[in-house]
């Protein structure tokens, strides 16, 4: 006989491993070879090359449709293992018989799963989530995904000591049930009795009640403080009476200690950290909330050494101290705005603005968002008359190394 190869295909779920041993087939079997007693397996069974091919098993076999799928039910076998039979007829009429063991598992006693963002393992849950309730089945150590369909909560009963018993259909606490036991105090255990659906053919174990104790809920309100220095950062430096802007959120007060911290007005606060040798201060906060409870924390800030180096706001690199810098009006489209220390401009990276003023005259003042001259700001200046005198003030910068704003610069429009 002509040596002729085919396939047996026999799918559990979704994770693909190979085996072949000694016969002329490769079979190909998804995650285990693993079956189980009180549920219908699901089979598929195919023969490439064969004009027709006959499956048989020492459990109850049943066939679906004619893609080969097939159901297993090995609830009346009694060993560990069963066979699946192929008996295939092929192109040049030959039969071949070949089969497939599979080991015999009991299934594990299925139990309830809550099914809501706020479970945290343990059995515990706030009025307003056992309000939420949701409940599904869950079985343990199972080779692949069960089927929903019959893996299912067909109602539940739920159960509070001194309360009438309820009984809810489907899987979700319902309004009309909730509001029965909606006044149960915290530590009180509420006991839920599933009633799952078994199709015909499975054979499931009860699922165990589930037990539930309600609890406090969490306060998530907790008034947390913001420290603000004048920078704008959690950095202070030595040498000056750095200003720090204080608040404690939907808090009802607070108070707030740190060395060198003296309080001025409202929630401005000044530090001066010269005598500190540490690289940073802790402030420490006591805070009383809305429900009158005390709350102690501590924030944290960093300390750094004052740069006395002068600065400079420069306009496409050019800048000046002490003096008024003369620029065409060409100069001033989309021009840069940055910031460098006045001995070091060669070598220093600037300090990138984030915000800057430019006064056009005592009373008018133009604020800008970025580092660069809009459009309609050059409008305006482009209007001035010759040898008009601005000034441009740097409001918001991105650096840590500065305890001062740069001085003003002064730029004159020329034609020259």
């Amino acid at each position: 006989m002509k040596q002729t190869f085919f396939f047996l295909f026999l799918f559990l779920t979704s994770q693909l491993l190979t085996a072949q041993d000694t016969n002329i087939s490769v079979i190909s079997v998804e995650k285990s070879n693993i079956v189980y007693r009180g549920i219908s397996n699901p089979i598929k069974i195919a023969v490439p090359g064969a004009k027709s091919y006959k499956a048989t098993s020492s459990g109850k076999l049943t066939k679906k449709d004619s893609l080969g799928n097939y159901l297993l039910n090995v609830n009346g076998i009694q060993g560990r293992i069963v066979k699946i039979n192929i008996e295939a007829t092929l192109e040049n009429d030959s039969i071949i018989n070949e089969y497939k063991e599979f080991e015999v598992k009991e299934i594990s006693t299925p139990r309830a799963n809550i099914l809501s963002s706020y479970y945290r393992g343990a059995c515990e849950m706030t009025l307003s989530q056992l309000k939420e309730l949701n409940l599904n089945i869950v079985i343990d150590n199972l080779a692949f995904t069960p089927d929903s369909t019959f893996f299912r909560i067909r109602s539940f009963e739920v159960y509070v000591k001194g309360k009438e018993r309820i009984w809810i259909n489907g899987s979700k606490m319902t309004e009309k049930a909730f509001e029965s036991i909606k006044d149960i105090p915290v530590g009180t255990e509420v006991l839920v009795n599933i009633h799952q659906h078994t199709p015909y053919g499975y054979r499931l174990r009860p699922i165990p009640p589930l037990k539930i104790e309600i609890i406090e809920p969490e306060n998530f309100n907790i008034p947390l403080p913001e420290v603000y220095t004048q920078y704008g950062s959690d950095i202070v430096y030595r040498g000056i009476e750095n200003t720090l802007n204080i608040r404690v959120p939907e808090a009802k007060s607070f108070k707030v200690k740190g060395k060198g911290l003296k309080m001025l007005h409202d929630s401005t606060y000044v530090i001066n950290v010269s005598k500190i040798k540490k690289d940073k201060i802790f402030l420490d906060f006591e805070i009383i909330n809305k429900n009158d409870s005390v709350i102690r924390t501590q924030e944290v800030l960093y300390i750094k050494e004052r740069d006395t180096r002068p600065k400079k706001i420069t306009v496409n690199g050019k800048g000046c101290s002490d003096c008024i810098l003369k620029m065409k009006l060409e100069e001033l489209k989309d021009a840069i705005i940055d910031i460098r220390v006045d001995d070091a401009e060669n070598t220093l990276a600037p300090q990138i603005v984030e915000q800057f003023e430019i006064s056009l005259s005592e009373n008018e003042t133009l604020s800008i968002n970025g580092n660069t001259i809009s459009e309609s700001a050059f409008e305006l200046l482009s209007v001035l008359p010759e040898e008009s005198v601005i000034t441009i003030k740097a409001s918001f910068y991105l650096t840590f190394s500065f305890s001062h704003d740069p001085t003003p610069l002064k730029v004159m429009i020329t034609n020259e």
